[in-house]
C-alpha cells in the first residue's frame, strides 16, 4: 500500500489545525459513512484537494472491507488525477492493478497508471530517459490486452512519445550545430539518425552530419585536415546516396563537394 505523499500532508495539517467547521468535525470524526459522503460531495464539486484526505483515512478504515477499499482506491487514483499530480496518481494506479486483480477496472487502471506515465513525461526540451520505458510498457499493455477499447490510445500515446524523442534528438543536434560546435554536432547527427531510422527531421540531419564535418575539418590544423575532410566526404556520400540529386540541401551538398575536393588537393599538393 502507498504513504500519503508531502503535498497532502502539509495540506492535511493545515486543515486539521484550522477547521473548526464541517470539515473538521467529520474529518475528526469516527464516522466513516459521513467521510466518504462528504469526500463524494467534494469530489463532485472538484475540491480534490480536501477530498483526497478523507479517501485516506477511508482506506484505512476499509482495509479488511475490499468491496469499499477498491471503490476508495480508485477514487483516490483519480482524486490525484484531476488534481493533475501524475506520479502520484500512476503509482496508485498501478497499485489498484496489483491488490485488485480480478477487478473488473483493473484493465482501465492498467491503462490509466500508463497515461500518467505519458502526461508525466517532460516537454521535448527536458530529460527523456524514462520516454523509452513508458513506450515499452505501452506496447506491453497492447500486447496483453490487443482487444481493449484503450489499443488506439496507446499508439496514440507511443507516437506522441516519439515524436517528442525525435524533437529532443533533433533539438540536440541544432543547439551544437547553432553553437559551431561542429565535431559533436556531427556525431550526434549521425548517432540520431542511426537510433531514430524513421525521424522526421532525417534529411537535415544528414545534412547536418556532412555540413558540421566539413566545417570541423576546415577549422582543423593542415595535418588533420585530409582525415577530416574524408570524413566530411563520406558523409556526403551517405546524403547523396539516400537523397540523391532531389533532396532539399542538394545544392549545398553539391557545392560542399566541390570545396572538399578543391581543398583535399591543395592540402596534397603542400603537405
Amino acid at each position: 500500500m502507498l504513504s500519503v505523499p508531502k503535498s497532502i500532508l502539509i495540506a492535511l495539517a493545515v486543515l486539521t489545525l484550522s477547521a473548526c467547521g464541517e470539515y473538521g468535525k467529520i474529518y475528526k470524526g469516527k464516522d466513516n459513512q459521513a467521510k466518504y459522503n462528504l469526500a463524494l460531495s467534494l469530489d463532485s464539486k472538484k475540491d480534490y484537494s480536501r477530498a483526497v484526505p478523507l479517501y485516506e483515512q477511508l482506506r484505512d478504515a476499509y482495509r479488511n472491507n475490499l468491496d469499499s477499499l477498491e471503490d476508495v482506491y480508485i477514487r483516490t487514483a483519480y482524486a490525484y488525477f484531476n488534481m493533475k499530480d501524475y506520479e502520484y496518481a500512476s503509482m496508485f494506479f498501478k497499485d489498484f492493478t496489483d491488490n485488485f486483480s480480478r477487478s473488473p477496472r483493473m484493465i482501465e487502471c492498467a491503462y490509466m497508471a500508463l497515461y500518467c506515465d505519458v502526461l508525466f513525461v517532460g516537454e521535448p526540451d527536458l530529460d527523456q530517459s524514462n520516454t523509452s520505458d513508458v513506450i515499452e510498457a505501452l506496447q506491453t499493455f497492447i500486447n496483453y490486452y490487443p482487444d481493449s477499447e484503450y489499443v488506439a490510445k496507446c499508439n496514440e500515446h507511443m507516437d506522441a512519445l516519439r515524436a517528442k524523442r525525435h524533437a529532443k534528438a533533433y533539438d540536440q543536434v541544432m543547439q551544437y550545430f547553432n553553437m559551431q560546435e561542429y565535431k559533436a554536432a556531427s556525431a550526434a547527427a549521425v548517432i540520431a539518425i542511426k537510433t531514430y531510422p524513421d525521424i522526421p527531421q532525417k534529411e537535415d540531419l544528414e545534412y547536418v552530419a556532412y555540413k558540421a564535418q566539413f566545417l570541423y575539418a576546415m577549422n582543423s590544423i593542415e595535418s588533420k585536415r585530409i582525415e577530416r575532410l574524408e570524413k566530411a566526404q563520406s558523409l556526403l556520400d551517405d546524403y547523396f546516396y539516400v537523397n540523391q540529386l532531389t533532396g532539399e540541401h542538394a545544392k549545398d551538398a553539391k557545392d560542399t563537394k566541390e570545396k572538399i575536393q578543391k581543398e583535399t588537393t591543395k592540402l596534397k599538393s603542400i603537405i
